[in-house]
């Protein structure tokens, strides 16, 4: 009888302690891969540059993030959006990859970011970012969709203009694409240009 109470006993103390690794594990990945809403402590500016092994493309810049390629480019979030308290505005928000910055102006950091919003789409936004990591503007710049894989974004960035191409592929034979330019001005807010 003495045994069967032993074995009960580790049994049930194997399963408790399987238990909480899986709901750990679970946590942690969620963690990893989401912008929690509120921070739990406030990240010095003083205790480190999270952009600075960041790669800086020269002009011109094609992007064309898609997820044949995004989880090459840049680094995964490193608390730099919690910082800037960047909003996606989708709840299903994950796989945060911080891309490269361009060197637009010595007042504001331009910086490219791409996330998963769900499992079939993919969001590039080129964020302008001031000295006191204040998000000032926000453009799409790529997008990519893999349910029906008709639909995507490619940019052209120029120092003095944006070309943001939008492609629609419903109908293969004839697709249609559009385009629409922006200019950053001298506050790091984007402006659309008129056709």
């Amino acid at each position: 009888m003495k045994k069967i109470i032993t074995i009960c006993l580790a049994t049930a103390f194997l399963f408790t302690a399987c238990n909480s690794k899986t709901e750990r594990k679970a946590t942690e990945s969620v963690a990893k891969d989401s912008i929690p809403a509120k921070a739990d402590k406030e990240i010095s500016i003083a205790k480190t540059d999270l952009l600075a092994n960041l790669p800086e493309h020269k002009f011109p810049i094609t992007d064309s993030t898609t997820f044949d390629n995004f989880e090459k480019l840049g680094t995964r979030d490193n608390g730099f959006l919690k910082r800037i308290k960047f909003d996606p505005k989708r709840k299903d928000a994950t796989n945060f990859r911080i891309n490269y910055k361009m060197p637009f102006s010595e007042n504001f950091t331009s910086v490219a970011v791409t996330y998963q919003g769900g499992e079939n789409e993919l969001f590039t936004i080129l964020l302008t970012v001031d000295k006191n990591n204040n998000i000032i503007d926000k453009l799409e710049i790529a997008y990519d969709e893999i349910a029906e894989s008709a639909f995507g974004k490619t940019s052209k960035i120029e120092k003095d203009k944006i070309v943001v191409t939008s492609s629609n592929w419903m109908n293969e034979a004839k697709p249609i694409f559009k385009d629409e330019s922006y200019v950053l001005d001298k506050t790091g807010k984007f402006e659309k240009l008129k056709d």
